[in-house]
Protein backbone atom coordinates (compact mmCIF):
# COMPACT_ATOMS: atom_id res chain seq x y z
CA UNK A 1 0.00 0.00 0.00
CA UNK A 2 1.00 3.20 -1.05
CA UNK A 3 2.03 5.70 2.05
CA UNK A 4 -0.57 8.61 2.53
CA UNK A 5 2.50 11.18 2.39
CA UNK A 6 3.89 9.54 -1.03
CA UNK A 7 -0.01 9.54 -2.24
CA UNK A 8 -0.53 13.19 -1.67
CA UNK A 9 3.52 13.85 -3.02
CA UNK A 10 2.01 11.92 -6.45
CA UNK A 11 -0.76 13.86 -6.61
CA UNK A 12 0.24 16.85 -5.97
CA UNK A 13 3.12 16.88 -8.59
CA UNK A 14 1.65 17.10 -11.94
CA UNK A 15 -0.54 20.28 -10.24
CA UNK A 16 2.46 21.94 -9.36
CA UNK A 17 3.95 21.36 -12.70
CA UNK A 18 0.92 23.18 -14.02
CA UNK A 19 0.52 25.87 -11.88
CA UNK A 20 4.38 26.85 -12.73
CA UNK A 21 3.35 26.66 -16.82
CA UNK A 22 0.27 28.89 -15.67
CA UNK A 23 2.65 31.01 -14.31
CA UNK A 24 5.83 31.01 -17.01
CA UNK A 25 3.06 31.70 -20.27
CA UNK A 26 0.65 34.15 -18.31
CA UNK A 27 3.67 36.52 -16.91
CA UNK A 28 5.64 36.06 -20.36
CA UNK A 29 2.96 38.47 -21.94
CA UNK A 30 4.45 41.78 -20.83
CA UNK A 31 7.91 40.98 -21.22
CA UNK A 32 7.05 40.31 -24.75
CA UNK A 33 5.61 43.53 -25.21
CA UNK A 34 8.95 44.92 -23.25
CA UNK A 35 11.11 43.00 -25.45
CA UNK A 36 9.10 44.21 -28.63
CA UNK A 37 10.66 48.16 -27.86
CA UNK A 38 13.95 46.78 -27.97
CA UNK A 39 13.79 45.38 -31.52
CA UNK A 40 11.16 44.25 -34.35
CA UNK A 41 8.52 41.51 -33.58
CA UNK A 42 10.36 39.37 -36.11
CA UNK A 43 13.76 39.41 -34.64
CA UNK A 44 12.14 39.20 -31.00
CA UNK A 45 10.26 35.97 -32.50
CA UNK A 46 13.59 34.35 -33.90
CA UNK A 47 15.22 35.33 -30.97
CA UNK A 48 12.91 33.61 -28.46
CA UNK A 49 12.68 30.30 -30.82
CA UNK A 50 16.53 29.63 -31.07
CA UNK A 51 17.22 28.73 -27.48
CA UNK A 52 13.56 27.11 -27.21
CA UNK A 53 14.78 24.89 -29.91
CA UNK A 54 17.75 24.05 -27.51
CA UNK A 55 16.08 23.30 -24.90
CA UNK A 56 13.36 20.37 -26.72
CA UNK A 57 16.71 18.92 -28.52
CA UNK A 58 17.73 18.47 -24.70
CA UNK A 59 15.08 17.46 -23.46
CA UNK A 60 14.77 15.01 -26.40
CA UNK A 61 17.64 13.43 -25.24
CA UNK A 62 17.09 13.76 -21.45
CA UNK A 63 13.66 12.14 -21.63
CA UNK A 64 14.51 9.13 -24.26
CA UNK A 65 12.05 10.88 -26.86
CA UNK A 66 12.26 9.97 -30.46
CA UNK A 67 12.72 12.70 -33.33
CA UNK A 68 9.55 12.03 -36.01
CA UNK A 69 10.94 10.22 -39.42
CA UNK A 70 9.33 9.90 -42.77
CA UNK A 71 6.11 11.29 -42.82
CA UNK A 72 5.93 12.11 -39.58
CA UNK A 73 8.62 14.16 -40.07
CA UNK A 74 7.05 16.07 -42.58
CA UNK A 75 3.45 16.82 -40.50
CA UNK A 76 5.93 17.77 -37.63
CA UNK A 77 7.63 20.42 -40.27
CA UNK A 78 4.42 21.36 -41.53
CA UNK A 79 2.45 22.04 -38.05
CA UNK A 80 5.99 23.34 -36.92
CA UNK A 81 5.37 26.24 -39.19
CA UNK A 82 1.70 26.82 -38.40
CA UNK A 83 1.73 26.14 -34.17
CA UNK A 84 5.52 27.89 -33.66
CA UNK A 85 6.70 29.85 -36.77
CA UNK A 86 3.02 31.58 -37.84
CA UNK A 87 2.21 31.21 -34.21
CA UNK A 88 4.89 32.88 -32.23
CA UNK A 89 5.47 35.69 -35.01
CA UNK A 90 1.69 36.75 -34.62
CA UNK A 91 1.27 36.54 -30.71
CA UNK A 92 4.37 39.00 -30.76
CA UNK A 93 2.92 41.03 -33.30
CA UNK A 94 -0.20 41.28 -31.44
CA UNK A 95 1.05 42.04 -28.16
CA UNK A 96 3.14 44.68 -29.54
CA UNK A 97 0.01 46.41 -31.63
CA UNK A 98 -2.84 45.46 -29.29
CA UNK A 99 -1.28 45.26 -25.57
CA UNK A 100 -0.47 42.01 -23.60
CA UNK A 101 -4.10 41.71 -21.97
CA UNK A 102 -6.06 42.04 -25.27
CA UNK A 103 -3.27 40.08 -26.83
CA UNK A 104 -3.57 36.86 -24.24
CA UNK A 105 -7.26 36.91 -24.42
CA UNK A 106 -7.11 37.01 -28.30
CA UNK A 107 -4.75 34.19 -28.69
CA UNK A 108 -6.09 31.78 -26.01
CA UNK A 109 -9.59 31.65 -28.08
CA UNK A 110 -7.46 29.03 -30.66
CA UNK A 111 -9.59 26.31 -28.67
CA UNK A 112 -12.69 27.78 -30.03
CA UNK A 113 -11.17 27.83 -33.04
CA UNK A 114 -10.30 24.33 -33.02
CA UNK A 115 -13.63 23.32 -31.98
CA UNK A 116 -15.56 24.80 -35.17
CA UNK A 117 -12.95 23.29 -37.87
CA UNK A 118 -13.39 19.72 -35.98
CA UNK A 119 -17.02 20.54 -36.68
CA UNK A 120 -16.71 21.21 -40.01
CA UNK A 121 -13.54 19.26 -41.29
CA UNK A 122 -13.91 16.08 -38.73
CA UNK A 123 -17.76 15.80 -38.07
CA UNK A 124 -16.99 16.08 -33.98
CA UNK A 125 -20.55 16.85 -32.70
CA UNK A 126 -21.04 20.03 -30.86
CA UNK A 127 -22.60 20.21 -27.46
CA UNK A 128 -25.39 22.51 -26.74
CA UNK A 129 -22.79 23.80 -24.27
CA UNK A 130 -20.20 23.66 -26.25
CA UNK A 131 -22.02 26.13 -29.01
CA UNK A 132 -23.29 28.28 -26.08
CA UNK A 133 -19.58 28.74 -25.51
CA UNK A 134 -18.55 29.52 -28.31
CA UNK A 135 -21.00 32.51 -29.05
CA UNK A 136 -20.31 33.29 -25.51
CA UNK A 137 -16.53 33.60 -26.30
CA UNK A 138 -16.63 35.03 -29.45
CA UNK A 139 -19.00 37.61 -27.94
CA UNK A 140 -16.80 38.77 -25.63
CA UNK A 141 -13.60 39.02 -28.17
CA UNK A 142 -16.13 40.89 -29.79
CA UNK A 143 -17.36 43.42 -27.34
CA UNK A 144 -13.78 43.13 -25.60
CA UNK A 145 -12.11 44.89 -29.05
CA UNK A 146 -15.46 47.17 -29.93
CA UNK A 147 -14.92 48.86 -26.48
CA UNK A 148 -11.49 50.13 -27.33
CA UNK A 149 -12.29 51.70 -30.30
CA UNK A 150 -11.06 54.82 -30.21
CA UNK A 151 -9.09 54.67 -26.89
CA UNK A 152 -5.09 54.65 -26.04
CA UNK A 153 -4.58 52.35 -28.31
CA UNK A 154 -4.76 53.56 -31.88
CA UNK A 155 -7.14 52.11 -33.57
CA UNK A 156 -5.78 50.84 -36.81
CA UNK A 157 -3.13 49.28 -34.52
CA UNK A 158 -5.68 47.39 -32.23
CA UNK A 159 -7.40 46.11 -34.95
CA UNK A 160 -4.29 44.81 -37.13
CA UNK A 161 -2.83 42.95 -33.94
CA UNK A 162 -6.24 41.77 -33.43
CA UNK A 163 -6.46 40.45 -36.61
CA UNK A 164 -2.79 39.19 -36.32
CA UNK A 165 -3.61 37.33 -33.23
CA UNK A 166 -6.49 35.59 -34.86
CA UNK A 167 -4.41 34.52 -37.84
CA UNK A 168 -1.94 32.70 -35.40
CA UNK A 169 -4.55 31.63 -33.00
CA UNK A 170 -5.97 29.78 -36.36
CA UNK A 171 -2.67 28.48 -37.16
CA UNK A 172 -2.58 26.88 -34.46
CA UNK A 173 -5.78 25.43 -34.58
CA UNK A 174 -5.20 23.62 -37.62
CA UNK A 175 -1.95 22.44 -36.49
CA UNK A 176 -3.93 20.76 -33.26
CA UNK A 177 -6.28 18.98 -35.65
CA UNK A 178 -3.39 17.40 -37.60
CA UNK A 179 -2.12 16.22 -34.72
CA UNK A 180 -5.03 15.16 -33.36
CA UNK A 181 -5.80 13.13 -36.60
CA UNK A 182 -2.16 11.48 -36.36
CA UNK A 183 -2.65 10.88 -32.71
CA UNK A 184 -5.62 8.23 -33.49
CA UNK A 185 -3.01 6.05 -35.75
CA UNK A 186 -1.63 2.99 -33.86
CA UNK A 187 1.24 3.88 -31.83
CA UNK A 188 -0.09 7.53 -31.42
CA UNK A 189 2.79 10.34 -31.81
CA UNK A 190 5.54 11.26 -29.49
CA UNK A 191 4.85 14.57 -28.79
CA UNK A 192 8.35 15.83 -27.13
CA UNK A 193 10.01 14.89 -30.18
CA UNK A 194 7.98 16.61 -32.61
CA UNK A 195 7.86 19.72 -30.77
CA UNK A 196 11.55 19.84 -31.06
CA UNK A 197 11.45 19.54 -34.99
CA UNK A 198 9.23 22.13 -34.82
CA UNK A 199 11.09 24.40 -32.66
CA UNK A 200 13.97 23.54 -35.42
CA UNK A 201 12.19 24.77 -38.09
CA UNK A 202 10.74 27.91 -36.73
CA UNK A 203 13.89 29.15 -35.55
CA UNK A 204 15.34 28.36 -38.93
CA UNK A 205 12.99 29.97 -40.78
CA UNK A 206 11.86 33.07 -38.62
CA UNK A 207 15.63 34.05 -37.63
CA UNK A 208 16.99 34.32 -40.98
CA UNK A 209 14.47 36.00 -42.06
CA UNK A 210 14.37 38.67 -39.15
CA UNK A 211 18.02 39.45 -40.23
CA UNK A 212 17.15 39.53 -44.06
CA UNK A 213 14.40 42.11 -43.32
CA UNK A 214 15.02 43.64 -40.75
CA UNK A 215 18.84 43.91 -40.88
CA UNK A 216 20.89 44.63 -37.53
CA UNK A 217 20.03 48.15 -37.21
CA UNK A 218 16.74 47.80 -35.66
CA UNK A 219 17.67 45.80 -32.56
CA UNK A 220 19.45 47.18 -29.35
CA UNK A 221 21.75 44.19 -29.30
CA UNK A 222 23.29 46.15 -25.97
CA UNK A 223 20.36 46.25 -24.03
CA UNK A 224 20.02 44.18 -20.54
CA UNK A 225 16.10 44.43 -20.96
CA UNK A 226 15.97 42.72 -24.60
CA UNK A 227 18.26 39.76 -23.17
CA UNK A 228 16.10 39.26 -19.66
CA UNK A 229 12.79 39.07 -21.38
CA UNK A 230 14.13 36.89 -24.11
CA UNK A 231 15.13 34.49 -21.11
CA UNK A 232 11.95 34.20 -19.73
CA UNK A 233 9.79 34.29 -23.34
CA UNK A 234 12.35 31.70 -24.73
CA UNK A 235 13.89 29.09 -23.00
CA UNK A 236 11.84 29.38 -19.68
CA UNK A 237 8.62 29.42 -21.74
CA UNK A 238 9.97 26.28 -23.43
CA UNK A 239 10.31 24.82 -19.83
CA UNK A 240 6.39 25.23 -19.19
CA UNK A 241 5.76 22.92 -22.46
CA UNK A 242 7.71 20.38 -21.17
CA UNK A 243 6.16 20.88 -17.76
CA UNK A 244 2.68 20.48 -19.11
CA UNK A 245 3.60 17.06 -21.15
CA UNK A 246 5.15 15.76 -18.30
CA UNK A 247 1.94 16.97 -16.22
CA UNK A 248 -0.38 15.25 -19.28
CA UNK A 249 1.29 11.62 -18.20
CA UNK A 250 -0.21 11.79 -14.89
CA UNK A 251 -3.35 13.80 -15.41
CA UNK A 252 -5.91 13.60 -18.61
CA UNK A 253 -5.99 15.50 -21.31
CA UNK A 254 -9.35 17.24 -19.86
CA UNK A 255 -7.85 17.69 -16.80
CA UNK A 256 -4.48 19.26 -17.92
CA UNK A 257 -6.04 22.01 -20.51
CA UNK A 258 -8.30 23.12 -18.22
CA UNK A 259 -5.45 24.88 -15.81
CA UNK A 260 -4.81 26.63 -19.27
CA UNK A 261 -7.70 28.94 -19.17
CA UNK A 262 -5.60 30.86 -15.91
CA UNK A 263 -3.09 31.51 -18.55
CA UNK A 264 -4.84 34.74 -19.96
CA UNK A 265 -5.92 35.26 -16.29
CA UNK A 266 -2.62 36.09 -15.06
CA UNK A 267 -1.57 38.05 -18.01
CA UNK A 268 -4.58 40.40 -17.04
CA UNK A 269 -3.43 40.69 -13.53
CA UNK A 270 -0.12 41.11 -14.13
CA UNK A 271 -1.49 44.34 -16.32
CA UNK A 272 -3.28 45.55 -13.83
CA UNK A 273 -0.59 45.22 -11.38
CA UNK A 274 1.33 47.40 -13.76
CA UNK A 275 -0.61 49.82 -13.31
CA UNK A 276 -2.41 49.70 -16.66
CA UNK A 277 -5.90 48.82 -15.50
CA UNK A 278 -8.19 48.17 -18.40
CA UNK A 279 -12.26 49.43 -18.21
CA UNK A 280 -15.02 47.88 -17.14
CA UNK A 281 -16.49 47.17 -20.72
CA UNK A 282 -12.94 45.74 -21.38
CA UNK A 283 -12.44 43.70 -18.11
CA UNK A 284 -16.41 42.12 -18.91
CA UNK A 285 -15.39 41.18 -22.25
CA UNK A 286 -12.35 39.30 -21.46
CA UNK A 287 -14.25 37.64 -18.50
CA UNK A 288 -17.32 36.50 -20.93
CA UNK A 289 -14.31 35.11 -23.61
CA UNK A 290 -12.43 33.28 -21.08
CA UNK A 291 -15.57 31.61 -19.57
CA UNK A 292 -17.11 31.07 -23.20
CA UNK A 293 -14.06 29.13 -24.01
CA UNK A 294 -13.91 26.95 -20.57
CA UNK A 295 -17.43 26.33 -21.43
CA UNK A 296 -16.88 25.02 -24.71
CA UNK A 297 -13.71 23.36 -24.23
CA UNK A 298 -13.72 21.34 -21.18
CA UNK A 299 -16.23 18.41 -20.58
CA UNK A 300 -19.20 19.08 -18.28
CA UNK A 301 -18.27 16.03 -15.87
CA UNK A 302 -14.73 18.69 -15.76
CA UNK A 303 -16.42 21.26 -15.14
CA UNK A 304 -18.73 19.96 -12.51
CA UNK A 305 -15.70 18.38 -10.85
CA UNK A 306 -14.09 21.37 -10.60
CA UNK A 307 -17.12 23.16 -8.96
CA UNK A 308 -17.32 20.51 -6.41
CA UNK A 309 -13.69 20.42 -5.52
CA UNK A 310 -13.58 23.51 -2.97
CA UNK A 311 -15.92 21.77 -0.89
CA UNK A 312 -14.28 18.16 -1.27
CA UNK A 313 -11.41 19.84 0.05
CA UNK A 314 -12.75 21.25 3.15
CA UNK A 315 -14.20 17.92 3.97
CA UNK A 316 -11.50 15.74 3.31
CA UNK A 317 -8.43 15.41 5.12
CA UNK A 318 -5.40 15.02 3.01
CA UNK A 319 -4.03 11.87 4.34
CA UNK A 320 -6.75 10.47 2.41
CA UNK A 321 -6.42 11.85 -1.02
CA UNK A 322 -5.92 8.88 -2.89
CA UNK A 323 -4.97 8.44 -7.10
CA UNK A 324 -7.80 7.17 -8.76
CA UNK A 325 -7.98 5.65 -12.40
CA UNK A 326 -9.37 8.78 -14.38
CA UNK A 327 -6.08 11.06 -12.87
CA UNK A 328 -3.43 8.49 -14.80
CA UNK A 329 -5.62 8.23 -17.86
CA UNK A 330 -3.32 10.39 -20.63
CA UNK A 331 -6.38 10.63 -23.29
Amino acid sequence: MVAPARRESRARGPLVLLGATVVIWGTGYWPTAVAAEHGSALMVTGLRLAPGALVMLAAVWLLGAQLPRGRMLGWAVLTGLLMVAIFQWGLTEAIARAGPGNGAILINTNPLIVLVLAWIFLRERLSPLGVAGLLAGFGGVALMVSSQLGGSVETRQLLLGSALALIAALGWAIGVLILRKLSQRPGGIDMVGITAVQFVVASVLILPIAFAVDGTSTTDWGSGTLWGTIVWIGPAATVGVLFFYLALERLSAAKTSSSLFLVPAVAVIVEIARGSTPGVAVLVGMLVAVVGVALAVVPVEQLAAIWRWPGQLRRRPVAAIEIRPEDSDTS
